[in-house]
């Protein structure tokens, strides 16, 4: 359709509650439309969201701490319940691989990733990437069909680390 999906973290009409919602914008992000939540029945803070498009149209938002899953069928005005993905992470980072595999890079523990052949339905993993923790991964994909994985060092004196990854579909 068109529309942008944007994640971002905001806080209740009294400025006491912090929650994970998307933005929408309809017009290439000259507007963007008021908070849509997710989680808020969660009963927990769920923050650090990424948001990856199933073929069928279906939005699926990833948030850690515990990582959860929520889905919306309207393009991310509405969210479904968070459901558990069955393992922990932080500020997880989702890519579709040109060879059809989903991967959500993320912190904890250090810089891992979990993988999923089947749209983040369900997921496999823990594959270490570095030994590093610090993390908030981002990928790309390459003409060769690796995948670029960039993420930091925490602490004193931190650095860009990378590495390059492949995915095969087997």
């Amino acid at each position: 359709s068109g529309r942008l999906v944007m994640p971002v973290y905001t806080v209740d009409g009294n400025g006491k509650r912090a929650y994970s919602a998307v933005i929408l914008s309809d017009d290439k992000g000259k507007t963007w439309s008021s908070p849509h939540p997710i989680g808020l029945k969660a009963g927990r803070i769920i923050d650090e969201t990424d948001i990856y498009e199933r073929k069928d149209g279906t939005l699926l938002a990833v948030c850690r701490e515990v990582m959860v899953g929520s889905e919306s069928k309207d393009g991310g005005k509405h969210w479904s319940d968070v459901y558990p993905l069955g393992f922990v992470g932080h500020c997880p980072y989702l890519l579709m691989t040109k060879q059809g595999v989903l991967l959500m890079g993320h912190r904890v523990p250090q810089t891992s990733l979990h993988y999923s052949t089947d749209e983040g339905r369900t997921w496999q993993g823990s594959v270490l990437i570095d030994n590093f923790i610090g993390a908030y991964p981002s990928m790309v994909n390459l003409k060769d069909g690796s995948v670029l994985c960039v993420y930091y060092e925490e602490g004193n004196h931190s650095a860009i680390r990378a590495v390059n990854i492949r995915a095969e579909r087997r």
